[in-house]
């Protein structure tokens, strides 16, 4: 069977492999789209997205690109957005596996330029502190100039 890798993929750093794996794949239902052995890194699917989950050693077998010491929560700053078909199925799914949602279901107006999107989502954290947010689309409408004005009040404008 082929795999082929996405143009981006966000590679996560992982303090326990084995727990990483079994969180992504057995808690979340990612599916394993390659793994060598017992090297400790997988590439996951999930709905056309892809992740890789990883731990090496820092002892010189191999040349690590982390510019400094990891501390947890290791994702700080990164919020991994994986769009779904069935936001309420996965959360459902998650939740009866015994994830906490970090955020629960909640819905959120989004500015897409061209419209205005209402998505569904929630939030989890996995064992090393990465936000993932799961979303679904459930509605659209043209942007109009009360959502402008808003967003100008709230981000400002460029000069």
């Amino acid at each position: 069977m082929t795999f082929d890798i996405n143009r981006l993929v966000p590679e996560l750093w992982c303090s326990d492999f084995q727990a990483s794996l079994a969180f992504y794949t057995e808690k979340l239902g990612f599916e394993i789209a390659q793994q060598r052995g017992a090297d400790p890194h997988a590439y996951l699917a999930f709905q056309g997205a892809q992740i890789m989950v990883a731990h090496w050693t820092f002892d010189g077998s191999f040349e690590p690109w982390s510019p400094d010491e990891m501390e947890r929560p290791f994702g700080r700053g990164v919020n991994l957005q994986f769009m779904v078909d069935d936001v309420q199925g996965v959360h459902d799914r998650i939740v009866s596996r015994g994830v906490e949602p970090f955020r629960d279901l909640y819905i959120s107006t989004i500015w897409r330029t061209d419209r205005m999107d209402a998505r569904k989502q929630f939030m989890v954290l996995d064992p090393d502190g990465y936000l993932l947010r799961f979303s679904e689309t459930i509605s659209h409408r043209p942007v109009e100039p009360a959502d402008v004005e808003r967003l100008n009040a709230f981000y400002g404008t460029s000069g």
